[in-house]
């Protein structure tokens, strides 16, 4: 993309513009750093032009509303999160639109792109649980999006994940045998276990890459596109894959100065086949997923 492209954002003229990868394939938005003569800013946009039809994310519109063309629902995650997080998030500084694609401009944290949660300072980790309580701590009684465009009880959640469970596998799972196996038995926990007590802020597809440090402590929770109200068990069950038990001791020990840990026992394996369908962590084997080790 050249420079004229993102300059109807800008009053001063863009002296520089780079592309900012977030290191994996596959993901949703564009992202540039971007550099005038008063400021040097973050832009974003997605990829998508039309309604995206794949399993990631027609889970999280079906269950939480997401559409990942409103960019600018950024606008009311970041400034939410912001109000009460203890990890740094980017304020949203405008936001524009052009040709039927939503852009927001932010601003730039230090820092470099977290590459793992594992074999890491544990200054860090610990920065990271002491931070997720801290967004943990909102509580709302629904499900949704931020900005409110999508709401539904908390209490029909796990209605509401049994229909978008079936849908996914109806949809994208056609030749899964193991998937279609599982997707009865998955229901009829989630028809017996209680309803979630509340919602909270969390990060579908929780992964360090959404993070950047400085190699001592997070010092930005920079992807926050997939930031939705939901229980906040789903973000331990996502921790679970990217941490080892060492890193995951060091984040229980911060998280519970501030809050206790959620009990994961009834929820974990029909939690852990969700996030697997949603393929958070790519096609990992189902008993291989189901099976790995219970890190909280």
């Amino acid at each position: 993309m050249n420079l004229e492209n993102l300059q109807f954002l800008f009053k001063d003229p863009i002296i520089q513009q780079s592309e900012l990868s977030p290191g994996y394939e596959d993901h949703a938005s564009d992202v540039w750093l971007v550099q005038t003569e008063n400021e040097e800013v973050v832009v974003r946009t997605t990829k998508m032009v039309e309604r995206p039809n794949n399993d990631f994310w027609h889970g999280c519109n079906k269950l939480f509303g997401v559409d990942p063309r409103n960019v600018h629902e950024m606008e009311y995650i970041n400034n939410t999160l912001r109000e009460f997080s203890l990890l740094p998030v980017p304020r949203v500084i405008r936001k524009g639109s052009r040709d039927d694609k939503q852009y927001i401009v932010v601003e730039k944290l230090d820092g470099v792109v977290c590459r793992s949660f594992v074999d890491q300072p544990e200054t860090l980790v610990e920065s990271l649980g002491r931070g997720i309580a801290s967004i943990h701590a909102f509580k709302s009684d629904f499900v949704g999006t931020a900005s409110g465009s999508f709401r539904s009880s908390i209490q029909n959640f796990h209605h509401a994940l049994s229909d978008t469970m079936s849908e996914i596998v109806g949809l994208f799972y056609k030749d899964d045998i193991q998937a279609q196996q599982l997707l009865p038995q998955m229901i009829a926990i989630l028809k017996d276990i209680p309803a979630p007590t509340h919602a909270s802020f969390i990060l579908v597809d929780m992964d360090a890459s959404q993070f950047i440090t400085n190699r001592e402590v997070i010092t930005g929770l920079v992807d926050t596109e997939v930031y939705v109200l939901g229980p906040r068990e789903l973000d331990f069950i996502g921790l679970e894959y990217i941490m080892n038990k060492d890193s995951a001791d060091v984040f229980k020990n911060a998280y519970q100065k501030q809050l206790s840990l959620p009990d994961l026992e009834l929820c974990r394996i029909p939690y852990r086949f969700f996030y697997r369908l949603l393929r958070v962590q790519g096609r990992v084997d189902w008993e291989k997923w189901l099976n790995y080790p219970a890190l909280f």
